[in-house]
């Protein structure tokens, strides 16, 4: 267990569906390159009620990586944690794959950048580029097979999965942004119980 612990790997907890509208540098002061990412409808898919106490809504997103490979509005799947304890609604994404479907199939592309992944049959962090992961396969109790099944289930025709993150292709992000009003807490509530329900 110790080892598992300074592995860190990521959890369900960490896995989220949106719609990627940008990617631009944010403006830091050292060398290190740092992009702020929006997004349009995240949701965190595998959260359960228990850990929505224990989550905030994110606000702020970021990358250490740049996302080209990425056309504006296209659905994808990824993983992002909370950063630091004293920004909770600061969250950090560490990879990025495309989710698209056909016939209704979920499909994953491959994750654009490389992460920390639980390699269940050496029992192990995987960290070099030989030991290859999907995007759902690095935690520690299941693989991918199961975490797209359990999708696949949530989303079960392309429709579903469209009107549970629908394209926003013909406005700009700041069209979609201003049209969008302020939610109050109650009505944040509410549609969150509503994507369960």
């Amino acid at each position: 267990m110790q080892t598992v612990w300074a592995c860190m790997p990521h959890s369900p907890n960490d896995v989220f569906i949106a719609r990627l509208q940008s990617s631009q540098p944010a403006p830091i002061d050292n060398q290190q390159k740092i992009f702020d990412l929006q997004f349009s409808n995240p949701r965190f898919v595998f959260r359960t009620l228990k850990m929505w106490f224990f989550y905030t809504t994110p606000e702020h997103w970021q990358s250490d990586f740049e996302f080209k490979d990425i056309e504006p509005n296209e659905l994808i799947i990824g993983l992002a944690y909370v950063a630091s304890g004293n920004e909770p609604a600061n969250y950090k994404v560490v990879s990025l794959a495309t989710l698209s479907c056909k016939d209704h199939k979920l499909i994953l592309s491959k994750p654009l950048v490389p992460f920390l992944a639980w390699n269940r049959v050496e029992g192990r962090c995987g960290h070099d580029s030989r030991y290859k992961v999907g995007i759902l396969d690095g935690f520690i109790d299941e693989d991918q097979a199961y975490y797209l099944q359990q999708l696949q289930a949530k989303y079960p025709t392309c429709n579903k999965l469209n009107a549970a993150f629908p394209s926003n292709a013909n406005k700009s992000v700041s069209e979609q942004y201003e049209s969008q009003p302020q939610t109050s807490f109650w009505g944040k509530l509410k549609l969150w119980f509503g994507h369960w329900i």
